[in-house]
């Protein structure tokens, strides 16, 4: 279904109207695969995408077609076949020509070590490990899981690391960036890169100069478009969208259709964000605390509706990067919210529920 009426802030960020002038780079996390499902720490083993992470990244191509961006010059994308899928399902969406498309283990989704293949909710980690050192592992930008040795299940040999850091996987996609993907984002060429969570986050954090310790605090969505444009020289140009990260220059493209489904999934009425902060305030006493925000944006994140995880993980980022009080008063928390919806969803709030 042809989408129109975008608001201005969309408009700019169309293929069609892109100046000649500038580079453009869509990065693109794959759909939902069968490991994102259970959730189990996938690394570089290679789930294949279920049935609704087709659907996801078909999606992707949809709207990218309806923005304009019905050409691609190349793609790049890893080894890896829920996100080497997930590029040609998006590109034959979008109604492109045949795309030379680069595969490179550079691009593969960060190595897990001895984790690799286990769920991540499995207690034999937790009993052995503990929570605290999990969550390091996950989190820390320079912390490793223990390596992988050779008899474990899904060993690979070299090229495949035995296990990384967030700052490793950041390294090998940036000398990869520098060397490869970068020097062909010349102007009026657009390039499609179709990764991973964290080799997304990696890339992301340099470009938009994230400090160190706030980059496990981007989330990357599974499947929504992200642009960049680049001039002449290298610098991105795209009009910042202000955090308290410093700002990012990627613009998420978050389509009509999926605003319109999270507006008939929250229904009701009065003001929504009201709605959520009485829900998760159990005790009444008119605060929340932050753990207990992320904990409730979390139940929401990854659900069946790409549109509600979306907003929840760029809600959550933006608590996350943030620096202030350990608890929040309603307008503290609207003013998180509101901040996302602004940024990605222009008049949503007012057009379908209203703030105080």
């Amino acid at each position: 279904m042809e989408i129109t009426n975008l608001p201005t802030s969309f408009r700019c960020l169309t293929g069609a109207s892109s100046p000649k002038d500038l580079g453009t780079v869509v990065l693109l996390r794959h759909g939902q695969s069968e490991w994102n499902a259970v959730p189990t720490f996938s690394g570089w083993s290679d789930p294949k995408l279920t049935a609704r992470g087709i659907g996801e990244a078909m999606e992707a191509g949809d709207l990218l077609r309806v923005r304009g961006f019905r050409h691609f010059d190349l793609a790049f994308t890893s080894q890896l076949v829920r996100a080497s899928r997930t590029c040609q399902l998006a590109l034959e969406a979008a109604g492109c020509d045949p795309t030379p498309t680069i595969q490179s283990y550079f691009l593969n989704e960060r190595h897990y070590g001895c984790l690799q293949g286990r769920r991540k909710n499995d207690k034999d980690l937790f009993a052995r490990y503990g929570k605290e050192q999990l969550t390091k592992w996950r989190r820390e930008f320079r912390a490793a899981p223990p390596p992988m040795e050779e008899d474990h299940e899904h060993y690979q040999p070299p090229p495949a690391p035995r296990t990384e850091s967030l700052a490793d996987c950041q390294a090998r996609v940036l000398h990869y960036w520098q060397d490869v993907i970068f020097p062909t984002v010349k102007p009026g060429k657009t390039i499609l890169i179709a990764a991973h969570s964290n080799t997304i986050r990696a890339l992301v954090a340099h470009l938009d100069d994230v400090p160190e310790d706030k980059i496990s605090n981007l989330h990357i969505p599974n499947s929504v478009p992200c642009v960049y444009r680049f001039d002449s020289e290298g610098n991105s140009v795209l009009p910042p969208l202000e955090n308290a990260a410093g700002g990012t220059r990627g613009h998420w493209l978050f389509s009509v259709e999926n605003m319109e489904r999270l507006k008939d999934k929250i229904g009701g009425t009065g003001s929504f964000l009201q709605s959520v902060f009485d829900a998760w305030d159990t005790n009444g006493d008119g605060e929340l605390s932050k753990e207990e925000i992320k904990a409730g944006l979390r139940q929401i994140m990854g659900g069946e509706d790409i549109a509600i995880s979306f907003a929840a993980a760029k809600i959550l980022e933006e608590i996350a990067i943030d620096e202030g009080a350990a608890t929040l008063k309603p307008e503290e928390f609207q003013r998180y919210a509101s901040s996302v919806y602004e940024k990605y969803m222009p008049g949503f709030l007012d057009d379908a529920t209203g703030t105080p």
